[in-house]
């Protein structure tokens, strides 16, 4: 089950493990009481979901790596900026541990998911590929618990998004080299590929948007930048379910915005952007146009329902799901489900190709039903829809706020995620995953607020 270790591997364990599990707990040790450092590593920790500086990276080290695999994971990732987080836990944990919580408002119900999801191992034909899976998504859960503990305050989430608003201004300037030095037609960034840049920007532009529009503080006007930059980065993709995304985000932002409250700021910034949005598109209609009718849009969509029909062959099958991370070893030869694919090709006058590897279904939904059976889907539906029920719960509870505009902001930018997530797999994708899972953590300590917020206003009126 496990995989063969080579010398290379040996060499990266012996760095992953003092790494890890020595000089991280050390160093947390060190940031004890040290609020000013701490938010350097937390800073660290944030900016590093975009994994890369100037193209795609990896910050990190993978051991037991199968590049060749098309599968979800690819190995046995361990991501520095989850270093940084067990620094962090170490620290808070040891500053006060009685208030520090290891399971933070819905990681239970996260880990509940991977829990079901694992139990499709017994289907899997290659468990090693359930193994790596399951530890990165588990291991990634860190993210919430240093977020959660370290995000306390009102200003520490302010700290956030200037940190966030911040790595997409870098973000931007990555992509504006790709398109106009590299002459790029879909500008990646950082990102192996278009459309996870695109759905990640999308999340954080709409916490950028519902915040920078809310009641006024020092660093507002610094998030309507990064919102406007967050646009950028999206026309630059040129990821057609992303552009839709981000359009009908942004109505639906403002929308609830100004009923909400109407204010000034709130109606200037609405004629604005509808002027400078107008221009923009005036501008990019061409491009924009060309790409939604680019060759081989028919074809992808008859291909979308041959990976949807393999899906459901897989379920039919086995009721636990073909095993997590396994899809893409099962639909290729000698595997019965690779011959979905095949008729595909037959059905079109071609020539099935047996040595090419087929490709991943595109649905996060439907991968889930095929790898991890609908006890997995269930479980991941819960999971979703807890966190946005618990935004929307904050949203209608605290007044005219900071915090009520963070959570619209969150319910807004993770729904589109979610409904994006039924054309592509984004929040599989280790940068979207680690930015989702801090803003998981963020949302917990909202709930925390909003309990502690309601408890108080019962013992006034007692009194």
């Amino acid at each position: 089950m496990l995989p063969t270790m080579t010398t290379v591997d040996l060499i990266k364990l012996a760095i992953v493990g003092p790494l890890f599990f020595m000089l991280a707990p050390a160093v947390g040790l060190f940031l004890k009481n040290r609020a000013g450092w701490q938010r350097v590593v937390f800073a660290l920790m944030c900016f590093m979901t975009i994994n890369g500086l100037l193209g795609p990276g990896n910050w990190g080290l993978t051991i037991a790596s199968i590049e060749t695999y098309r599968g979800i994971t690819k190995g046995y990732h361990f991501y520095f900026n989850h270093a940084f987080a067990i620094a962090l836990i170490i620290a808070k944990w040891r500053e006060d541990p009685k208030s520090f919580r290891w399971l933070p408002p819905g990681l239970g119900w996260y880990l509940l998911y991977c829990g079901i999801s694992l139990l499709s191992i017994v289907n899997a034909p290659d468990k090693n590929f359930v193994i790596m899976t399951a530890h990165k998504q588990i291991f990634a859960s860190l993210l919430v618990i240093a977020a959660f503990n370290t995000v306390r305050t009102e200003d520490d989430i302010k700290f956030f998004l200037r940190v966030m608003a911040g790595t997409m201004i870098w973000e931007f300037f990555v992509c504006l080299k790709m398109k106009y030095l590299a002459h790029m037609y879909q500008v990646h960034g950082t990102f192996e590929h278009q459309n996870p840049l695109a759905m990640y920007t999308v999340l954080v532009a709409m916490i950028f948007l519902a915040v920078g529009l809310g009641p006024k503080f020092k660093g507002a006007s610094w998030l309507v930048f990064g919102f406007i930059v967050c646009g950028g980065i999206v026309e630059c993709t040129l990821s057609r379910g992303a552009l839709v995304m981000f359009a009908l985000g942004t109505v639906a932002t403002i929308g609830l915005s100004l009923t909400e409250k109407i204010t000034a700021r709130r109606m200037l910034f609405t004629a604005v952007m509808g002027i400078v949005g107008a221009i923009g598109l005036v501008l990019t209609l061409d491009t924009i146009i060309s790409r939604f009718h680019d060759k081989g849009n028919g074809a992808s969509a008859e291909l979308r329902e041959v990976m949807k029909d393999a899906c459901r062959a897989m379920e039919h099958d086995y009721k636990l799901g073909i095993g997590w991370n396994n899809y893409a070893l099962v639909v290729n030869r000698p595997y019965p489900y690779a011959e979905i694919y095949y008729d595909w090709d037959r059905s079109r006058g071609m020539k099935p190709n047996y040595e090419a590897a087929n490709g991943v279904v595109e649905s996060h939904y439907y991968l889930l039903i095929a790898e991890n059976g609908y006890a997995g889907l269930t479980a991941w539906l819960l999971v979703i829809f807890i966190g946005l029920w618990r935004n929307l719960r904050a949203f209608f509870f605290f007044g005219h706020s900071f915090l009520r505009c963070v959570s619209l902001g969150i319910f807004m930018g993770c729904a589109l995620n979610y409904l994006q997530s039924t054309l592509e797999r984004v929040l599989v994708q280790p940068r979207n995953l680690m930015l989702w899972l801090i803003v998981m953590g963020i949302t917990a300590r909202l709930e925390v607020m909003r309990r502690e917020a309601r408890q108080l206003e019962s013992a006034e009126k007692k009194s």
